[in-house]
Protein backbone atom coordinates (compact mmCIF):
# COMPACT_ATOMS: atom_id res chain seq x y z
CA UNK A 1 0.00 0.00 0.00
CA UNK A 2 1.29 3.35 -0.88
CA UNK A 3 0.66 5.94 1.84
CA UNK A 4 1.85 8.83 -0.28
CA UNK A 5 -1.19 8.51 -2.50
CA UNK A 6 -3.35 9.13 0.52
CA UNK A 7 -1.68 12.44 0.98
CA UNK A 8 0.10 11.61 4.21
CA UNK A 9 3.23 13.35 5.27
CA UNK A 10 6.45 11.54 5.88
CA UNK A 11 5.98 11.79 9.63
CA UNK A 12 2.48 10.36 9.39
CA UNK A 13 3.72 7.49 7.19
CA UNK A 14 6.43 6.67 9.76
CA UNK A 15 3.85 6.74 12.56
CA UNK A 16 1.51 4.42 10.61
CA UNK A 17 4.38 2.03 9.80
CA UNK A 18 5.42 2.10 13.44
CA UNK A 19 1.87 1.32 14.55
CA UNK A 20 1.63 -1.54 12.03
CA UNK A 21 4.98 -2.90 13.19
CA UNK A 22 3.88 -2.66 16.82
CA UNK A 23 0.67 -4.59 16.16
CA UNK A 24 2.56 -7.18 14.12
CA UNK A 25 5.02 -7.63 16.97
CA UNK A 26 2.16 -8.10 19.44
CA UNK A 27 0.56 -10.78 17.26
CA UNK A 28 3.92 -12.52 16.75
CA UNK A 29 4.69 -12.43 20.50
CA UNK A 30 1.23 -13.78 21.37
CA UNK A 31 1.62 -16.53 18.73
CA UNK A 32 5.12 -17.47 19.99
CA UNK A 33 3.89 -17.69 23.59
CA UNK A 34 0.97 -19.95 22.67
CA UNK A 35 3.17 -22.09 20.41
CA UNK A 36 5.69 -22.56 23.22
CA UNK A 37 2.92 -23.56 25.64
CA UNK A 38 1.55 -26.12 23.18
CA UNK A 39 5.01 -27.55 22.51
CA UNK A 40 5.67 -27.89 26.24
CA UNK A 41 2.32 -29.67 26.70
CA UNK A 42 3.06 -31.98 23.77
CA UNK A 43 6.47 -32.81 25.20
CA UNK A 44 4.77 -34.12 28.36
CA UNK A 45 2.90 -36.78 26.36
CA UNK A 46 5.70 -37.84 24.06
CA UNK A 47 7.52 -40.99 25.08
CA UNK A 48 10.86 -40.28 26.60
CA UNK A 49 13.77 -41.42 24.46
CA UNK A 50 15.58 -44.22 26.23
CA UNK A 51 19.29 -44.17 26.66
CA UNK A 52 21.54 -46.96 25.39
CA UNK A 53 21.99 -48.21 28.95
CA UNK A 54 18.22 -48.45 29.45
CA UNK A 55 17.81 -50.26 26.13
CA UNK A 56 20.55 -52.73 27.05
CA UNK A 57 18.97 -53.28 30.47
CA UNK A 58 15.57 -54.02 28.91
CA UNK A 59 17.19 -56.48 26.48
CA UNK A 60 18.92 -58.28 29.35
CA UNK A 61 15.64 -58.41 31.25
CA UNK A 62 13.88 -60.01 28.26
CA UNK A 63 16.69 -62.58 27.95
CA UNK A 64 16.41 -63.42 31.66
CA UNK A 65 12.64 -63.86 31.41
CA UNK A 66 13.10 -66.17 28.41
CA UNK A 67 15.67 -68.25 30.29
CA UNK A 68 13.38 -68.44 33.33
CA UNK A 69 10.57 -69.75 31.14
CA UNK A 70 12.88 -72.36 29.59
CA UNK A 71 14.10 -73.44 33.02
CA UNK A 72 10.54 -73.69 34.34
CA UNK A 73 9.56 -75.83 31.34
CA UNK A 74 12.55 -78.12 31.90
CA UNK A 75 11.72 -78.47 35.59
CA UNK A 76 8.11 -79.31 34.77
CA UNK A 77 9.23 -81.86 32.18
CA UNK A 78 11.59 -83.47 34.69
CA UNK A 79 8.88 -83.58 37.34
CA UNK A 80 6.43 -85.16 34.90
CA UNK A 81 9.02 -87.78 33.90
CA UNK A 82 9.66 -88.64 37.55
CA UNK A 83 5.96 -88.95 38.33
CA UNK A 84 5.35 -91.09 35.24
CA UNK A 85 8.19 -93.42 36.25
CA UNK A 86 6.87 -93.61 39.80
CA UNK A 87 3.47 -94.73 38.45
CA UNK A 88 5.10 -97.38 36.29
CA UNK A 89 4.41 -95.52 33.06
CA UNK A 90 7.01 -94.82 30.36
CA UNK A 91 8.78 -91.52 31.05
CA UNK A 92 8.97 -90.84 27.29
CA UNK A 93 5.28 -89.89 27.45
CA UNK A 94 6.28 -86.64 29.17
CA UNK A 95 6.95 -84.87 25.88
CA UNK A 96 3.51 -85.81 24.53
CA UNK A 97 1.29 -84.83 27.42
CA UNK A 98 0.32 -81.33 28.41
CA UNK A 99 -0.10 -81.00 32.15
CA UNK A 100 -1.85 -78.06 33.70
CA UNK A 101 -1.43 -76.80 37.22
CA UNK A 102 -2.04 -80.15 38.92
CA UNK A 103 0.66 -82.54 37.70
CA UNK A 104 -0.32 -85.36 40.08
CA UNK A 105 -3.97 -85.39 39.05
CA UNK A 106 -3.08 -85.33 35.35
CA UNK A 107 -0.70 -88.26 35.70
CA UNK A 108 -3.21 -90.22 37.79
CA UNK A 109 -5.79 -89.65 35.08
CA UNK A 110 -3.35 -90.64 32.33
CA UNK A 111 -2.32 -93.78 34.23
CA UNK A 112 -5.93 -94.80 34.73
CA UNK A 113 -6.74 -94.20 31.09
CA UNK A 114 -3.75 -96.21 29.85
CA UNK A 115 -4.38 -99.04 32.29
CA UNK A 116 -8.01 -99.29 31.20
CA UNK A 117 -6.96 -99.25 27.57
CA UNK A 118 -4.39 -101.97 27.97
CA UNK A 119 -6.55 -104.08 30.26
CA UNK A 120 -9.49 -103.91 27.89
CA UNK A 121 -7.27 -105.00 25.01
CA UNK A 122 -5.88 -108.09 26.78
CA UNK A 123 -7.25 -111.61 26.70
CA UNK A 124 -9.96 -112.24 29.21
CA UNK A 125 -11.00 -115.84 29.50
CA UNK A 126 -14.73 -116.31 29.30
CA UNK A 127 -14.92 -119.64 31.15
CA UNK A 128 -13.68 -119.10 34.64
CA UNK A 129 -13.79 -121.99 37.02
CA UNK A 130 -16.48 -120.60 39.15
CA UNK A 131 -17.59 -122.45 42.15
CA UNK A 132 -21.20 -123.18 41.46
CA UNK A 133 -21.77 -124.58 44.91
CA UNK A 134 -22.64 -128.09 43.70
CA UNK A 135 -22.20 -130.73 46.36
CA UNK A 136 -21.52 -134.43 45.78
CA UNK A 137 -25.09 -135.23 46.78
CA UNK A 138 -26.44 -132.77 44.19
CA UNK A 139 -24.08 -134.27 41.60
CA UNK A 140 -25.39 -137.76 42.33
CA UNK A 141 -28.99 -136.54 41.85
CA UNK A 142 -28.20 -134.94 38.44
CA UNK A 143 -29.53 -136.51 35.28
CA UNK A 144 -27.22 -137.81 32.60
CA UNK A 145 -27.73 -134.73 30.37
CA UNK A 146 -26.97 -132.36 33.27
CA UNK A 147 -23.76 -134.27 33.97
CA UNK A 148 -22.73 -134.05 30.30
CA UNK A 149 -23.41 -130.30 30.34
CA UNK A 150 -21.30 -129.95 33.50
CA UNK A 151 -18.50 -131.95 31.87
CA UNK A 152 -18.52 -129.67 28.81
CA UNK A 153 -18.74 -126.38 30.69
CA UNK A 154 -16.65 -127.13 33.78
CA UNK A 155 -14.48 -130.22 33.28
CA UNK A 156 -12.39 -129.62 36.42
CA UNK A 157 -15.46 -129.48 38.62
CA UNK A 158 -16.87 -132.58 36.94
CA UNK A 159 -13.65 -134.51 37.67
CA UNK A 160 -13.61 -133.35 41.27
CA UNK A 161 -17.24 -134.38 41.85
CA UNK A 162 -17.08 -137.69 39.95
CA UNK A 163 -14.25 -139.13 42.06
Amino acid sequence: MNFEELGLTEEQIKAVNKAIQSETDKVRTDYSTKLKTVKDELAKYKPIEKSDVEKALEEKQKELEQKEKELANKELSYTVKEKLSAKGLPSELAKYINVGDDVDATIEELGGTLNNYFLNGTFKPSNHNKSTGITKEQFKKMSYSERVNLLETQPELYKALSN
